[in-house]
Formats: structure tokens, sequence, C-alpha cells
């Protein structure tokens, strides 16, 4: 579990069980988990659907007992189709029988950016601006010899067109007056004018200290025949980005009803209201506007050039609201000892509307602009299971199950959007908005609304036997046939089995003299599992709106059926180890897995030039995942006052990409690799004399030197040689290559909790060994791109080619024109960074007040804690944070939501 993104409320937290199944196609399958809340398997909601609002933002974690992941295939073969990328199992709290308990908890907490990146300001800014444009350096092509001329001097250039023919020094501008589009900006040269003599730190302009306030209340007993627990709960977050938040106002209730001595009933309600401030809308939520592009030079606070700054945030009007209700109820009736009926029925439904206004003077065509969706995603499912449980002379143990499930998901969705309201105050559309206006002869629409319905249902059947003799020897079979209507017909069902073992070695009577061997178990399993696509009709066939045809509009095929498009299945085999020492005190578990994910959905071309589509889905592609985890834990004090429990584990995977339609490399995936990589360009090195230039012969028979792109960015002496891997003479993005994996090799966390008599302390450290990314923001940072923004690097301290012979970071500077490729844009292998880190994730502090203090209070209990989240990061990477580095790609642009530091002051009370 990684966290991408800071945003508040956003879906920025990726969660893979045991390492990447899918290939992360949207619609399709996304790679996540199964989360089931109280037996209550929750919708697939997409990003889109709830603009950017994480699908579990509405459960309160305060209301949580316990999180259960199912990781191997045996014990999550009963969600069958829907466990490929493993289950995770949240249950909520329950009351109790004897007298009612009440509670109330509160917290405040503050948090803020730990650091800003490393930058060059104000007059050094300016400066680097100023070299870099002055050594720039483009070949002209003179069209009487059909050759390329690098100038060497102001002279040679005179003459020349201003843009687009070659340039010797970017003010210069082959002696004519720049055009109003490639104007150096007034900041780079006038540095006369006050305006322009400024020291801005712009990240401590979009980013402010954010504010957590969290309550809840909740009220819990019964007795014997009904046990009831009730919470309602307030989280206000403000975020560290201006004009970011995020509310939730929730609600749970929980009741058990035994009715009669066999039978029993009950409700789980949970209802959430979420509001979330955020303009991207996507699932992993990255800055809104982005400090690096406003020069430092200008001033700040109160001015006009912080005014259009942070405008894109605080001018934009986006509000993303989601309402989730979610209930079960189920009854359950036993005849005899042992054997169980139980039926239930349960429902999940999301209600999002999201609405993003935008002023006129923030669009491209100067009409202020309003999109708003309204989207309903539900599932409502009934589940019976027979279950009966007995065993022979006390050391034959029987479990069996066999039960029906029938899954009903619905998804509707309204899209509009309108530009051109009367003012930039009005920020819903109204009757007044223009329906359309004709620019020069054009006619242009400027409203449009859409809409969607999709519709699937799935029956399964389910059964489970396990057997185990005197606890000792564990045998488990189970068997899930699934139906689902997203398929074919021919190929809609299918059937996921497991089996598993066990053996309590250290029940037998030859390890009694093992005297520190408290208990030892070895396990063995194998399952199948699959994941149905998400999309409803993706095998049948979509339809598209085309051109109309003799006034009337048509239809075409916009995605083609596949009636053979079936599940995407997975086989994974596990070997476990379980070891408790010590009387208990220690405990080791190891696993050993291998999964095996196969027809996995991928799109393929059309063969021929006669079909509209020229893609079409199909079962093609195959990724596995083998890996080892080790996880450890400790009571290494044991005492009356004072107790020391440590708990460390780590995980290692193996991720490859074993297979696609025609047996070749897909695009971004390499065969026999991890899926996620770093594609970069091959660094050979600087160029320290003209032998070591590659020359070729173009179609006519001119002899020329590689080039970057075109003839006009040669390669020469003091220039970085990247390797041409197609060979056709030129470096563009046919020649970057699999650099390495993006996954690291080894991850994990260490959790240390103290007590000492009332006081309780609890340290969460979490850890990634050896993952490669790129830094491509301080990389990148003296890259001539005529943007003029903050240098994020200090120039001082770089070292340029200047003489043959020369080591030093960068090529001349000459090449620092971003028509180079690979010189100063920093994506060069040579810049991937093996980066670990060690992040002190939690700390918390609590004591409870005496017992005696409390009576007086008329209190069965108070605690009062301190909490902080991301208080230290410990690494040898050059950038602000590797956490939020996306694994996809393995390169740091800077852009996304940084983690902020948060520091929590909180009171809970019971009486």
């Amino acid at each position: 579990m990684t966290n991408q993104s800071g945003s508040p409320g956003g879906g920025g937290t990726r969660i893979n069980i045991r390492g990447i199944s899918s290939l992360n196609d949207q619609g399709i399958n996304d790679g996540s988990p199964l989360f089931v809340v109280d037996g209550v398997p929750l919708s697939k909601v997409s990003a889109e659907s709830t603009g950017g609002i994480n699908a579990l933002a509405g459960l309160d974690p305060s209301t949580i007992e316990s999180v259960e992941v199912l990781k191997d295939a045996a014990s999550a073969s009963l969600y069958g189709s829907r466990s490929g990328n493993g289950v995770v199992l949240i249950t909520t709290k329950k009351g109790k029988s004897g007298k009612a308990e009440f509670g109330l908890n509160f917290s405040q907490s503050i948090s803020f950016l730990p650091s800003t990146p490393l930058q060059m300001r104000g007059h050094g800014e300016r400066r680097v601006h100023n070299i870099l444009a002055q050594h720039q350096r483009i070949g002209h092509n003179d069209y009487t010899t059909n050759r390329y001329i690098l100038p060497r001097r102001y002279g040679e250039s005179y003459g020349w067109e201003p843009t687009l023919d070659g340039a010797y020094d970017y003010f210069w501008g082959n002696g004519n007056v720049l055009t109003k589009d490639n104007q150096p900006p007034a900041s780079a040269q006038d540095s006369l004018n006050t305006f322009y003599n400024n020291d801005t730190n712009w990240w401590k302009y979009i980013f402010q200290v954010g504010r957590v306030t969290s309550g809840d209340f909740y009220a819990s007993g019964g007795n014997d025949n009904v046990r009831y627990l009730v919470s309602t709960g307030l989280y206000d977050e403000r975020g560290i980005q201006i004009n970011s938040g995020f509310k939730r106002l929730s609600f749970l209730s929980n009741l058990d009803l035994r009715l009669t001595p066999k039978v029993n009933a009950f409700t789980r309600l949970n209802l959430a209201y979420n509001k979330q401030q955020a303009i991207s809308g996507t699932n992993i939520q990255g800055l809104d506007v982005d400090p690096k592009e406003t020069p430092t030079v200008y001033p700040g606070r109160g001015s006009i050039a912080e005014q259009l700054t942070l405008q894109k945030i605080r001018d934009v009007r986006a509000r993303n609201g989601m309402f989730n209700a979610r209930l079960s109820v189920g009854i359950d009736y036993s005849p005899i000892a042992g054997l169980k009926f139980a039926t239930s029925a349960s429902g999940d439904a999301y209600f999002s509307n999201n609405h993003v206004f935008r002023p006129s003077y923030l669009n491209s065509n100067n009409l202020s602009s309003v999109e708003a969706s309204r989207s309903m995603v539900a599932m409502i499912q009934w589940e019976n299971i027979l279950s009966y449980r007995f065993n022979l002379r006390d050391r034959h143990n029987f479990d069996l199950m066999a039960g029906m499930t029938t899954t009903y998901d619905l998804m509707e969705n309204i899209k509009g959007k309108a530009a051109g309201g009367p003012t930039n105050k009005i920020y819903e559309i109204g009757d007044g908005w223009p329906q359309g206006r004709n620019v020069e002869g054009r006619d242009e629409y400027l409203q449009r609304v859409t809409t969607d319905r999709q519709e699937q249902i799935m029956l399964s059947y389910l059964g489970r036997v396990a057997y185990n003799f005197d606890k000792r020897y564990m045998l488990e079979a189970s068997l899930r046939y699934d139906g689902s209507s997203v398929f074919g017909r021919d190929v809609r069902w299918a059937a996921f089995p497991s089996l598993g073992a066990a053996w309590a070695f250290s029940k037998e009577q030859f390890m009694k003299d093992f005297w520190f061997l408290s208990f030892g178990k070895i396990r063995a399993s194998w399952g199948k599992s699959g994941q149905k696509f998400q999309e409803a009709y993706l095998a049948h066939g979509l339809m598209e709106e085309s051109n109309s045809f003799l006034g009337q509009p048509g239809l075409q095929p916009s995605a083609m059926a596949n009636s053979h498009l079936t599940w995407e299945k997975s086989d994974q085999y596990d070997l476990g180890l379980d070891l408790d020492l010590f009387n208990y005190r220690f405990k080791v578990k190891v696993d050993y897995y291998y999964k095996h994910s196969y027809d996995l959905l991928m799109q393929v071309p059309t063969p021929g030039n006669f079909f509209i589509s020229k893609t079409t889905w199909t079962n093609a592609s195959a990724i596995s995942n083998e890996g080892l985890e080790l996880d450890l834990s400790a009571d290494l004090m044991r005492r009356k006052d004072f107790s020391w429990n440590l708990r460390f584990n780590i995980a290692r995977n193996w991720n490859r990409f074993l297979a696609s339609y025609d047996g070749k490399d897909l695009g971004d995936k390499v065969l026999g690799r991890p899926i996620y990589g770093i594609y970069t360009y091959k660094d050979e090195g600087l160029v320290q004399d003209e032998s070591a230039i590659p020359y070729y012969y173009d179609q006519t028979g001119l002899r020329v030197p590689l080039s970057f792109g075109s003839l006009a960015y040669p390669l020469r002496v003091g220039g970085r040689k990247i390797k041409d891997q197609n060979g056709d003479g030129y470096i563009n993005s046919e020649d970057i290559y699999y650099a390495g994996s993006a996954l690291p090799k080894a991850y994990g966390g260490i959790t240390n909790t103290f007590t000492y008599k009332r006081l309780a302390l609890n340290v969460l450290l979490t850890y990634t060994i050896d993952q490669r990314m790129m830094n491509m923001v301080k990389n990148g940072a003296f890259l001539f791109n005529k943007k003029f923004g903050v240098v994020m690097n200090d120039f001082s301290r770089a070292t340029f080619w200047q003489n043959p012979g020369d080591k030093t970071e960068y090529p001349s500077l000459e090449f620092a024109d971003d028509g180079y490729t690979g010189q100063f844009d920093g994506d060069i292998d040579t810049n991937i960074e093996r980066v670990s880190y060690l992040r002190l994730k939690q700390l918390s502090l609590s004591y409870s007040l005496p017992e005696t203090w409390t009576k007086r209070l008329r209190m069965k209990d108070v605690r009062i804690y301190f909490a902080g989240e991301n208080l230290l990061l410990l690494t040898n990477y050059s950038g602000l944070d590797p956490e939020i580095v996306d694994p996809a790609t393995g390169k740091d642009t800077g852009r996304m939501y940084p983690l902020n530091r948060k520091l929590t002051l909180g009171l809970n009370l019971k009486f």
C-alpha cells in the first residue's frame, strides 16, 4: 500500500495485494482488491463517477473493529470471480451484552507541507534563464545547398527568420524583433524594475496550514436477546493546498437480535455524506496549480502576480459530493446443533454529484463554463448459506457449507456542460445560457448532455468441505461457480476451485522434546480466482453516434462485439510456515506464493482495413507474481507495569509480464519484465572528440551526424551521445528503452508498542528498499523551454562541459534548448536513482486517567492522546518524497499533491 497523493478524501492510496495482476485498464480491471464491509461487497466505483472521492472515505475509522486481508486463493476462494486482486474484509464494531456504554471522541489536528523543494530564486533565477537563452544554438536549413548550418557567431544567423529557422542566442532573434508569442517575459530582462526584483517562494502561497476537526459519539449495550451499537461522526479537513478540503458526516447502526433460542437476526446500516473540494476529479489527484511555472522574481502577497497565479485555484468553483448508503439484513435458523441456515439481503449505493465552474478568463475561448454530472452506482445482493458442523469421536471435525448468491449491479449517470454564461458570478446553467454560436461562419454548440445506464447480474453457487483430525491434520476444498451477464452466452459460466492442507506438527508426540516450540504449522494451498470486467456491455458490442445520412443521425460500432470474451483468471500456489516460540512470546510467519494471472483483457488490432473499429478486446495477456513474505512478532518485555511488543514484516515480489496477443512486447510492457518499468534514453556519455559522433547517410547521399528530432539539432563535441536504438539517425521517442523496473525490491513495516502503567506509545515505521525512480524536476531544471519558470536546482553547483576531456554532470550549455532530446531534460538512464527510505508513518502517545479520577468525574474511562503522521523521512532520494512517485512510470514530475505532516491532540471519553 502506497500513498501517491495527499489530497483530502481522494483515492491517492494504491493497494495491490501480492503484486500487480492486471493491466489496470479503466472499465476493465483497475487492479484494486475487493472490499467487503460487514459481509457486503462494495461496488466498484470509478473516480469519474465520484469526482475523485475514495469509495471508502465514507467509513469512519473509529467504527472499525478489524481489518483482514485474504491474500491466498484458498482463503479468498468463496468470493470467486471477484477475488482475482485479493480481498479486504472490514468488520465494524458491534454491541455487547451489559450495561449501556456511551462514548465521545474528539480530536483537533494541524497539517502542513513538511518541506519545499530546492530552488534558485530571485536574481539567481533570472541569471540562469539569461545564460541558457544566450547559449541557444539551432541549425538553419540552407535550401541552396540542402545542408544544415549551425551558427558560430551572431553574424552567421543575421537575416534568418526569427523563429523556427535556426538560432544563435535566443535574445538575438537572428537580428529580428521577436514576435509577441516568442518574446521573453519582462521578468527575464527588466532587472531594474522593482516589480521583477523579488524572491518569492510560490510553494508558501499555494500551500497553507491545514486543519482537521474530528468528533464522533456512540452508544452501545444490550442483553442476551438484543445487542446494539449506534454511532455518528463528523470529519472536517482543510487541505494543505488552498481551496482543497473534505467533509464527512456518517451514521452507523448495528443491531443483533435473538428472536428465539434457534433464530437470530441482524441489521447493519451505514450512511455517509462526503463533500470534497478538488478540481482535478481524478483517482490519484495532483496539484491544481504548478508552483514551478510562476517566476520567483514576481512579487507575492497582495500583488497582481499572486492574483493571477492563484486564480486557477481560488476562482474555480468545484464541488464533489457523494452520499453512500449501505444496508444489510439477515436471519439464521438452527434447527439442530451444528446445522444453520442463513439468508441475508444487502445493498450498497453511491449517489454522486460533481460540479466545476470556470470563469471566462481561465478558458481559451473566453467563455465561462460549467461541467456537471450526477451518477448512481448501486449493488443489491441476496445470499443463502446452509452450513453444518459436527464431529465424530471428538477427533474428526467436519465443516460443510453450501450456498447461493445473486448480485445485481446498476450504474446510471448524466453529464452536462455549457459555456457562455452571462457573467462570471453565475455558477449554475440556466435558460439564458446560449445553445450555440457562430464563429467565422462555423456553428459551434455550447451545450451538451449525455446519459449512460449499465446493468449486470451475477448468479453464484458455492460450496466448501473442511475436515481436521484432532486439530492436527487439516484439509479444505471449496468451489464457486459463477455466471455473469457481462459475458457471451457460451462463456459466461466459470468454476473457481481451491484446495488447502495444513499440518500442526507441534501436536505430534515426537515434538514434545522441543520445549521452546509452543505451536508450529505448515500450510499449503492452491486456488483459482477470477475477475470480470467492469464494463457491462463490452462483450456484446457498443454503438456510438456517427455522421448523419440523408439528414438523419447514424450509428456505428464504437467497440466490436466479442462473444468469446471470458473471465480473467488466476492460479495461485501458497506454501507457509507458522511458528510460536517460548510460550507464544515470539511468532514467525513465512509465506511463499506464486500467482499466474492469464486470459487478461487487452486491445488487439483488427486484421485488414475493412473493419470500422481498428481494435477489439480479447483475452490474450498474462502476468505472474512470485514472492516471499516474512512476519515477526515478539513480546520483548512482559512485566506488570511495562510491556514492549515489536512487530516486523517484509515482503519481496517478483512481477513479470508473460504474454501478449502476438508474443511481442506491448508498448510500454516488455515480456519477461515487471509490468511497471522506467522507459528512458540510453546515455552513452559526453562526446569528447569528433570521432565519437555517429554519422549516417540520408536519402540524398549526404553524410549527416546523429541528430535530435531533426538535423537542426545535431550532435557535436560537448554533447551527450544518446543511443540510437532503431538506427535511423535521429533521437526521438522511438529510441526510449526499458531501463529497469519501477517496483521496489522489498518493502514492509515496523511497529513498536510500549505500555507503562497508564501510558501507551505506538510507533509505526514503513520502509521501501531499492526502488528505481527518476527526479525529473531536479534533473530537468536547466532545460531551456522558453517558459522562464522556477529553476529547481542549484546552478552554481552544477558543472557543464567546456573543453575536451571535461568530466561534468551536464553537456555544453549549447545543448540546453528543449529540442535537444536527452541533453538537459533529465530523461536519461544515468539519472535513475536506486532509492530506499524509512518513514515514521505514525506515532501515538496516550495517557488514561486513574480509575479514582474517572469515578469522581462519573466516567468509565478518560484517555488523552497526541498523534503525529509523517513526522520523519530518511532517504537517499534527491527529491521531496519518494512515496508519491508514480510506480507506473518511475518518474517524479512534481505534480502530485504532497503528503502532509500532521499533529493531532485528542480526547476519548467513556461513560
